[in-house]
């Protein structure tokens, strides 16, 4: 196979991480950035947290709890692969959620929701009289019907990958994904219909494949170990193979480039979490070189814990919004380049604010006799944190709304 394109070493040229750090820090801090980090809600949250949170951010923790994620303790070749195509397909959800969500109160508009209320319709979802046909599901039921009322989420694609991999091995491997397309990876993942942004997650497994085979001889593995253990190289890696994942905007009110590079980072961080920090998840302290993976969950979070805070016209277009395409946060906008860059910061704020409790506090993070791993906050286990609370809000009419941006990055 071809050698991997060397990763940045000259010490002029940033590693992709501090992109990501530098070019957030400047939109954060610039006047007129419409979103504000209340840095003494940052004290208030971190001085709050308990023995447990504090411990739960200081290592890899156990990464799949519900059971979502394939994994392989003997192939870890197998399973960093389908890390790689998780992450390579882990971008908005939303649209199909909406879509089931509003399905009846907008039966009359289902033109301006192609993902699921198209497929309702035209599937005879409403009966005669224009009443929405609910079919008697029970609370284990699986299948079609089942799906019928779930919006698309994280775990249907992770768990559908999965599900894959158990019935064939061989679903992933690198010559097989170079042939995807929508319908395919839409069997593949067992849904029962289109895909929100269905032929660009299956370009994007394509894209995945043909990289592999271009330089890493199909092989994810291969491409981790040409990073020689370190996480912010590895990054750099994936940006520059895989087109999809060069998560970057141009702030419109200057022209100069903001980087994200959230589902890049995410990889990484999946890695070290699925490994447990060792093996092809071993990066030692360069996973603190990783920021958070700025979605559209963790803002909600912040948001409800009065660390971030919207200017007013923001604030309505994500709080009131009534499915009209003026209430979309366009990708590349001002308001979304400040809703990001500074959920990124505001993390790396906490990040720095707990380092200094653990320093004053310093039975928060004891020696235990016999082990040798160091611990250490990161921003990748405040993601997990925070978006694990998310998860649990998401549902919850209370918990606030996200902003809506049609994008393949988040």
């Amino acid at each position: 196979p071809d050698r991997p394109p060397a990763p940045l070493t000259r010490p002029s040229m940033l590693h992709a991480c501090a992109l990501v750090r530098e070019s957030t820090a400047r939109v954060a801090n610039r006047p007129g950035c419409k979103v504000t980090i209340d840095d003494a809600a940052i004290a208030r949250v971190v001085s709050r947290m308990s023995n447990d949170v504090v411990a739960s951010l200081l290592g890899p923790r156990r990464f799949d709890a519900d059971g979502v994620h394939f994994n392989d303790p003997d192939d870890p070749e197998l399973t960093a692969r389908y890390i790689l195509c998780v992450d390579a397909i882990n971008f908005c959800f939303w649209p199909d959620h909406e879509a089931i969500r509003d399905a009846k109160a907008q039966r009359d508009k289902w033109a301006k929701y192609p993902v699921t209320a198209q497929y309702l319709v035209k599937q005879d979802g409403f009966d005669n009289d224009g009443e929405f046909k609910v079919p008697v599901r029970t609370e284990h039921e699986e299948g079609p019907n089942a799906l019928l009322f779930q919006g698309l989420e994280y775990e249907h694609v992770a768990g559908g990958l999965r599900k894959a991999l158990e019935a064939d091995r061989g679903a992933l491997d690198a010559k097989r994904l170079t042939g995807i397309d929508g319908p395919k990876l839409r069997q593949m993942l067992g849904w029962p219909r289109p895909l929100p942004l269905e032929d660009e997650r299956a370009r994007l497994l394509r894209e995945i494949g043909q990289g592999l085979i271009n330089h890493f001889g199909g092989s994810a593995a291969r491409l981790i170990n040409a990073a020689n253990g370190r996480a912010d190289v590895l990054v750099d890696l994936v940006v520059r193979i895989f087109g999809g994942f060069r998560d970057a905007s141009i702030d419109p009110r200057d022209g100069s480039q903001v980087f994200l590079y959230k589902r890049a980072q995410i990889f990484v961080g999946d890695l070290w979490g699925r490994f447990n920090g060792r093996g092809l998840g071993r990066f030692d302290e360069s996973i603190k070189e990783l920021t958070m993976f700025a979605d559209y969950r963790v803002p909600v979070v912040l948001r409800n814990m009065g660390i971030l805070r919207y200017e007013p016209n923001l604030a309505r277009k994500v709080d009131q919004h009534n499915f009209s395409t003026a209430d979309i946060v366009s990708a590349g906008s001002a308001e979304e380049v400040d809703v990001r860059a500074c959920t990124v910061q505001a993390v790396e704020r906490m990040r720095r604010a707990l380092e200094e409790r653990i320093e004053k506090e310093p039975e928060l993070n004891p020696t235990i006799p016999g082990e040798v791993d160091e611990k250490f906050v990161t921003s990748v286990a405040l993601d997990w944190f925070l978006w694990t609370e998310g998860e649990r809000q998401r549902d919850d009419a209370g918990a606030g709304k996200h902003h809506r941006t049609l994008t393949v990055f988040y």
